[in-house]
């Protein structure tokens, strides 16, 4: 119902602003407004367009910061093994299982993509591998790596959508710590600084993997000596 409530809200906002656009423009060209007139109101509109994008990343950012708190209490000490936890996905995979995975192939094709930066080749073929093979043991990673494509792409947005499946879905894996970071990273850009320090603190406390404790850690004393 929240997730519903969202979409309503952010549906209602863009479709406000592109009708006020339409609008402007109309009474423009009809009322022989001037040339410098024209490009002032553009500029305007355009101000106005971003600081209501921001503002929807801002309240996207607030929502996802719930799921996460639901998710990973702070009283709740996890145990993250990479190597493990892929192979305990591989066991649990049921024997009826069809012989032919292909999802291995997939997912070095995937990887290979994203090292040469083609990351919209990468989200597409990460993709088709978790569709195709929803019980692949190279799932986490490439839901891993769609998050993480988008956030190099700088489409925070749908980062964000990435990020959340990852904690719903994964909240114990180290690969969700590490993609949190980035979450905190979007909110750092949104200028939410106190934000971002509350998703740093909450990976500390809860991974055990020294790399992302260390990560974790660096970027928020970056916060702390601003």
């Amino acid at each position: 119902m929240r997730n519903q409530n969202s979409f309503f809200v952010i549906f209602a906002l863009s479709l406000t602003v592109g009708l006020l656009g339409v609008y402007s423009v109309f009474v423009g060209h009809f009322n022989g407004q001037q040339a410098f007139e024209y490009q002032i109101s553009a500029l305007k509109k355009q101000v106005e367009q971003e600081r209501f994008q921001q503002e929807l990343l801002s309240y996207q950012l607030k929502d996802f910061q719930q799921t996460v708190a639901q998710v990973l209490p702070d009283n709740k000490t996890l145990q993250a093994n990479y190597e493990l936890n892929k192979l305990a996905t591989a066991v649990r995979a049921p024997a009826s299982a069809s012989a032919l995975d292909l999802s291995g192939v997939m997912f070095a094709r995937g990887k290979k993509f994203f090292q040469n930066k083609e990351f919209d080749k990468a989200i597409k073929e990460f993709n088709s591998l978790m569709t195709q093979y929803p019980l692949s043991p190279y799932r986490v990673e490439a839901q891993f790596f769609v998050a993480e494509s988008y956030f190099l792409k700088k489409d925070f947005r749908s980062s964000l959508v990435g990020i959340e499946h990852m904690v719903v879905q994964f909240p114990e894996h180290e690969l969700t710590g590490f993609i949190l970071l980035r979450m905190g990273q979007i909110s750092e850009i949104s200028n939410q600084t106190d934000e971002a320090s509350e998703i740093y603190q909450l990976v500390l406390k809860n991974f055990q993997n020294e790399d992302l404790k260390k990560q974790a850690k660096k970027l928020a004393q970056s916060i702390e000596y601003r």
